[in-house]
């Protein structure tokens, strides 16, 4: 894979299709066809948390299948070969990558409509060439645990402008996600999300700190507007491991772009390699 130093970042802040799949997927390939090839020229283009379906189980337009999920995939690898770009989108999943699997399980027959398998809350990882994988979110927000598994592993994907890791909205908050990430060498961490008020404030700061404690490009995109009785915030972001903001979104729907030289990472000061300098030996309560 050739490697490249700049890549431009889209993060889509919008509401999707509440209880109509089809229309939230014809939104995404609008957003696509702004971001690609014929438009802004994005590389990596990334969709909020559970954007296909929305955020509450209990209001989908109905539980997907495996089938669902297989066409969902299939339809954003026909937008990322037409457009060019690699692709982040937040989706159900029976597919994600787990420990006992150790990538995601895409050719694998799912027959039925996937009552008696475990769903998780995912986001794959499409290029233009193909699914590269599917992260299922670690840290359940809330209710999440009643309708979903949590993951068990934090991977990172190799692009064209190097390591990349996916991790999802309440992921943020804990630190420890985003610091094996980075240890296993990503360069790039990406959250979607579905953050909503009170909390809106809150992403923002933990996606400084995340970048700024493993010296990586750091962004959540975050879905707006109503669901039922809860209100979600947008707040899109992306943070320069220097401490500059690239993107600070406004509450308002739209695509977000920002430019991201990867090269930006070499040299750095060896006075804040954080990595470098943990005491991992001292740290055994962490575990506990």
């Amino acid at each position: 894979m050739e490697q490249r130093d700049r890549m431009r970042l889209g993060l889509v802040q919008d509401t999707p299709v509440v209880r109509d799949m089809e229309g939230t997927l014809v939104q995404m390939e609008r957003y696509a066809a702004e971001a690609g090839r014929g438009g802004r020229q994005v590389n990596l283009l990334a969709y909020p948390e559970l954007y296909v379906t929305g955020y509450y189980p209990e209001y989908w337009e109905r539980r997907p299948t495996p089938q669902d999920e297989l066409n969902w995939l299939t339809r954003m690898e026909e937008v990322a070969a037409r457009e060019d770009l690699w692709i982040v989108f937040g989706h159900p999943s029976y597919r994600a990558q787990t420990a006992e699997h150790g990538t995601s399980r895409y050719g694998v027959e799912m027959a039925g409509d996937g009552r008696d398998m475990p769903l998780y809350n995912a986001a794959s990882l499409v290029s233009p060439q193909g699914l590269v994988g599917t992260y299922a979110k670690v840290h359940l927000f809330g209710s999440e645990a009643e309708s979903f598994v949590p993951g068990d592993v934090f991977p990172v994907w190799q692009t064209p402008w190097g390591k990349l890791a996916v991790q999802i909205c309440f992921d943020v908050e804990f630190p420890e996600g985003a610091r094996i990430a980075g240890l296993n060498g990503a360069q790039i961490i990406l959250f979607p999300a579905d953050n909503m008020h009170p909390f809106g404030p809150w992403h923002r700061t933990f996606t400084a700190a995340r970048a700024l404690e493993n010296g990586v490009f750091a962004a959540t995109v975050n879905r707006l507007g109503p669901e039922f009785d809860t209100e979600f915030c947008g707040g899109s972001c992306c943070m320069h491991p220097n401490g500059q903001w690239l993107i600070e979104a406004q509450p308002n729907p739209g695509l977000f772009v920002c430019d991201i030289d990867v090269s930006d990472l070499d040299g750095r000061d060896a006075t804040i390699d954080y990595h470098r300098l943990r005491r991992p030996y001292l740290y055994g309560d962490l575990v506990k």
